[in-house]
């Protein structure tokens, strides 16, 4: 059964390197399993913005959506610079 669960392990290393080079050649990121997904709401909320200011920044380019069924989604990783840009806004 060891030999089994090393297999298991080596898989799902490979599987999760697999993700990373997807996310990056397609979304311009890497994001981990750790990294959570926020919709448009929670992206709203977590910057402190509009809804006018959240379309003005999708399209400036600022905010880079991924398009999925079910609305727009980011990983929280990519909010990183407009969140430090709304903290120094004092939005947040």
């Amino acid at each position: 059964m060891n030999k089994i669960d090393a297999l298991l392990d080596v898989l799902s290393k490979i599987y999760q390197i697999l993700v990373l080079v997807y996310n990056s050649k397609y979304h311009g990121n890497l994001a981990f399993e750790e990294d959570p997904q926020m919709n448009r709401q929670e992206v709203k909320d977590y910057l402190g913005i509009s809804e006018s200011t959240y379309k003005r920044k999708v399209k400036e380019g600022a905010l880079k959506p991924l398009k999925l069924p079910g609305g727009d989604k980011y990983y929280k990783s990519q909010l990183l610079s407009e969140f430090k840009e709304s903290k120094r806004r004092g939005r947040v």
